[in-house]
């Protein structure tokens, strides 16, 4: 039975105690200052710190994937985890007083200041290793740099389609930047041009073979189709997507899961899988413990976050497909209600005992197969051909019975199958916002604090920015409908 139990959360670092100021320091890492890297071993230390510090609570071992997803209309807080990063993000609990970010402003950009670090020490000749050596670890540092800027102008600016990328983005840090800088913030699309460049400058860098819980050339790739996609530029996306898909194919290195192996990609054991282009990792004495994302969503841990009763419902429409296996119903005994949850971050001996340790994926390979049905479907023509087969991959993995047809290829049909592919994995409210849709939160075992209808006309959609970024920033713009105070 379910246990009632109220837990207290610490709260440093979720608010703006702690990594939302942006010249705040973020925690210590092995190596932070370009002046301690002189050797290989020095910059495997400090890009190995880079990923230390995106494998945080306040990052992407919980805050990054609690946003995509309970923002949206697929997953929602539970009514007993108020206090929690995941209920201030369902019910958009966000001001400049308190913008409740969860970290995801200062330990991003204390990322990217740590990643300038190793690529200046590497273009300043400082280190004596082999080219090949040094042109990897300086591609997986702007790779990251990219990521981290990504990240951030999803969460602080409005999607490009909103006005072709004319608002406000996040302030582009192209250096390791000192205690004493103060950058302005760019347009949505001057932020974009830069991360695309920084993927365009990482990619010929970066090592192809698999490195697991790093980035290579595969994933930098598919982070790149992603890029392209959230910025319009449908072409790219598609052509990029495509060639990877097929380097794939031809290599052997990545596969999508089959139906009969689904289910089972997702085990604790199935850790770096088939599928996995890039994963935060996590050991047993480097992880989050309950603090983690597995926990959070683990009916045995937390609980804090579970499916809505309309993803359950819309899951259920098609009984035979693979991936209902992944969602479970348990009982709470205090309210006798039946409450849905996801399976895709189990436990590692026994389905009660949630793990500290489980690995969580940000480029996935089943991801890349939606980015090319959906950018091709958007393109039209022949090029809509070749996506519909990409979305009919996944689609039948799912029921071997079923396909799409072309009359039925329309965005709506990708997203619904982006919806049922990648819940969980962080997606589904960026999905929505960034196309211009609406998603209903009302009904079922939604609460009542919680904006009912959420689209990119809603102030509340994007962060505000921190009212401590104004002592340092004066001029710095405010986003829409935030006071600066």
């Amino acid at each position: 039975m379910k246990k009632n139990f109220i837990i207290l959360l610490v709260t440093a670092c979720l608010t703006t105690a702690c990594g939302d100021s942006f010249l705040d320091k973020g925690p210590s890492d092995k190596i932070t200052t370009d002046e301690a890297i002189t050797t290989l071993n020095d910059v495997k230390v400090a890009v190995d710190g880079l990923y230390s510090l995106m494998a945080d609570t306040y990052y992407y071992n919980a805050s990054m994937f609690l946003y995509g997803d309970v923002k949206g209309d697929d997953m929602q807080a539970t009514s007993w985890s108020s206090g929690r990063t995941s209920y201030t993000y369902y019910t958009y609990e966000h001001s400049a007083t308190a913008p409740n970010s969860g970290g995801l402003w200062g330990r991003p950009y204390y990322t990217v200041r740590n990643a300038y670090n190793v690529i200046s020490a590497i273009d300043n000749g400082e280190v004596n290793a082999s080219q090949k050596d040094l042109e990897n670890y300086k591609g997986q540092a702007l790779a990251i740099v990219a990521l981290c800027h990504f990240d951030l102008l999803r969460l602080y600016g409005y999607p490009y389609a909103k006005d072709n990328g004319a608002s406000w983005g996040v302030p582009i840090v192209d250096h390791a930047i000192g205690y004493d800088e103060f950058p302005e913030r760019n347009t949505v699309a001057e932020c974009y041009d830069f991360i695309i460049k920084q993927l365009n400058d990482a990619i010929p860098l970066l090592a192809s073979a698999k490195n697991d819980g790093h980035i290579n050339a595969y994933a930098a790739r598919a982070l790149l189709a992603r890029v392209y996609l959230y910025c319009e530029r449908n072409k790219e996306a598609f052509e990029i997507a495509d060639q990877l898909i097929k380097d794939c194919e031809a290599s052997g290195l990545y596969s999508l899961a089959s139906h009969d192996n689904y289910l089972s990609q997702f085990d604790f054991s199935n850790k770096f899988g088939s599928e996995a282009l890039f994963q935060i990792a996590n050991t047993p004495s480097n992880n989050p413990g309950r603090n983690g994302l597995s926990y959070l969503l683990h009916w045995w841990g937390y609980a804090a976050v579970a499916l809505t009763e309309d993803f359950a419902h819309f899951m259920q429409q098609d009984q035979n497909d693979i991936r209902n296996g992944l969602i479970a119903s348990y009982q709470n005994s205090s309210d006798g209600l039946y409450y849905d949850f996801l399976l895709k971050y189990p436990g590692e001996k026994a389905y009660n005992i949630p793990s500290f340790e489980n690995n969580y994926t940000v480029l996935r390979l089943s991801e890349v197969y939606l980015i090319a049905a959906e950018a091709g479907q958007k393109q039209g023509g022949q090029v809509a051909i070749q996506a519909l087969a990409y979305l009919n991959r996944i689609v039948q993995r799912g029921n071997p019975n079923n396909w799409v047809e072309i009359a039925d290829f329309s965005l709506d049909r990708v997203l619904d199958e982006r919806r049922k592919e990648l819940v969980g994995e962080g997606h589904r409210f960026f999905d929505m916002l960034r196309n211009g849709k609406t998603m209903y939160r009302s009904g079922g075992k939604h609460l009542m604090n919680t904006p009912a209808e959420v689209n990119w006309d809603y102030y509340k959609c994007i962060l505000p920015i921190d009212r401590e970024q104004f002592t340092f920033n004066p001029d710095m713009p405010q986003n829409p409908g935030y006071a600066r105070e």
